[in-house]
This record gives structure tokens, sequence and C-alpha cells, in this order.
């Protein structure tokens, strides 16, 4: 495992990188500031790999190839990479902040396309170029993987474990969610497949725009494009909760994250979140984590 604390400036130092990683895996944890580079013309194909990155503060803007839109990664979310995925890369804003990346050597990626969720060989379950939200697991785990490599407590066995795990567990999720739009009630799969697509897209516009404090059932509906009626219905469906009881959910993810990782006042979180105002940032957080912010342990 390839351990990276800082972006390599140079092209040449950058590519014996990405010639490593697909056998070895790679790390990376460190200070991003105005980093951006473009799709790189003579891409290799052999070097990709599968990967999740997540950051604390900031912002991080990826133009994916073939998609209309950009995404934008902000603290909430972490983006999963399929292998062969093709993208630039900006880091917004003047401030620094911290990113996350991990990505997965082919011996893992590999191992888990041989086999299907009933043990079955055949296609297999690859990991898909996505925005989520990850569960308390498995952001758990990510962060572990985080905290033992700044730390220097980790080894490459420690982390061939803990990568062949995370891997499985963002596969398991993957597939948790494509199982949650058979839930919908609708006589055709395909039209189960367009009201789960439109759910994804009201939660990316969540995950993408938590942190203007104007973004209001409306716009998540015009942007997953369903009236708001039909938008609760089916997404409470797919995820057991209303639109905004997980856009909630997701400004106290980042304010948990932010708290964790950063020094920032509690008010800047409060306002980095989407809240104006205090009292009601700090009821929602008690009511989601349990606890004040003042509660949780700074870096």
């Amino acid at each position: 495992m390839q351990i990276l604390t800082a972006p390599p400036r140079d092209s040449d130092a950058l590519n014996a990188i990405y010639a490593r990683a697909p056998h070895e895996g790679m790390f990376f944890s460190g200070l991003m500031r105005r980093e951006r580079f473009d799709i790189a013309s003579d891409y290799n194909e052999n070097w990709s790999c599968a990967s999740i990155t997540w950051l604390s503060g900031g912002a991080e803007e990826y133009a994916l190839s073939g998609a209309r839109r950009p995404v934008t990664l902000l603290s909430a979310g972490a983006l999963t990479l399929a292998r062969g995925a093709r993208y630039a890369y900006a880091a917004l804003g003047d401030a620094p902040f911290r990113s996350s990346m991990i990505t997965f050597p082919h011996w893992i990626t590999e191992g888990a396309a041989q086999v299907t969720l009933d043990g079955a060989h055949g296609e297999g379950r690859r990991l898909e170029t996505r925005l989520i939200r990850p569960g308390a697991d498995l952001q758990a785990l990510m962060d572990e993987i985080a905290f033992q490599v700044r730390a220097g407590l980790s080894d490459a066995q420690w982390h061939a474990e803990k990568c062949a795990l995370l891997y499985a567990r963002l596969l398991d999720a993957q597939d948790a969610r494509a199982a949650a739009g058979d839930e919908i009630s609708a006589v055709k799969a395909s039209t189960r497949a367009e009201l789960a697509r439109r759910c994804g897209l009201a939660k990316e516009t969540m995950l993408q725009r938590f942190a203007d404090p104007g973004l209001s059932l409306t716009t998540i509906a015009r942007e997953a494009r369903l009236s708001q009626y039909h938008l609760i219905r089916v997404f409470k469906t797919v995820t057991g909760v209303t639109p905004m009881q997980f856009l909630t959910m997701i400004r106290m993810d980042a304010a948990l994250r932010l708290l964790k990782d950063t020094k920032l006042p509690t008010a800047e979180i409060a306002n980095a979140v989407g809240y104006t105002d205090r009292t009601a940032f700090f009821r929602a957080f008690r009511k989601v984590h349990g606890c004040a912010p003042s509660a949780v342990g700074r870096q």
C-alpha cells in the first residue's frame, strides 16, 4: 500500500504512483488547496483503480467523462469511482482542507467481481461511480484507515485486510440501494428503476447543496423531476425517511465530520452545513447524535 501525505507535483512521480497502484493500492491523506488537473490525453487503462474519496472542509469538483454535469463533493458525502472512470479534478476555494482517498488494488476488485451475492460465480459486483452518504459503520471504517495511516500505525497486511473489508461493505451498500428500489409500488420494473433513479437525483442534490440554507423540498423535487408528494412517498419507500429528514441527516453528518477533523468554531460549522439559526443547529445535532456539539472530541 502506497501512502501519500501530499499530492505529487511532478508528472513522472505521479505516473510512477499510478503504475504501482493496481498492484499495491494507494492511500492519500493530505491538505488540498487549488489543486486541479484535466483528463489525461495519454490515459492508461491498466493503471486505473476503483477508489473512494472523502474530505473534511472545503469542496472538490469532479467532471466525469460522459456525464452532463460535474459532481461536487462536500464534507457529508463520499465519491466512489469505478475502475476505468475518467475525470477532471479541481479543489475549490482558497482555504486548505483535508482530503482522503483510498484506491483498491486490482486483486481486491477482481476477486470481488468473481462472486455474486449468493456465492455463485458469474459477472459479480463492481463498484459504481456514484456520490454516496456513507453509513455510520462504513464511515467509521474509512476514518479508522485514515487515522492509522496518518499516525503511522499501519502496515501492508493491515491495509490489505481493511481495504478488502471496505470494498466488500461498499458493494453491500450499493446492492442494498439497488434492492430498495424494488420496494417501490409500480407494476413495471422499468418504472421502478426510473423512480429509484430519480430518488438518486434527489440524494445527489442534497449531498451537493446541503450547505445552502435555502435548499427546499420544492427545489429537491424539481431536480428529481417529481412532484413533492410523489417524491416524499417514493423517497420514504426507498430510504425509510422523508427527503427533509434525509437532508437533516446529511447536514449532521457533515457537522460531525467538521467537528472531529477541523478546528472551525461551532458557529462557523453551523453556517457551513446550512444553518443560520444556531439554536436550530444545536437542537438538530443533539437529536441526531445524542449529544451537544461541544461534547464531540476535536482534533
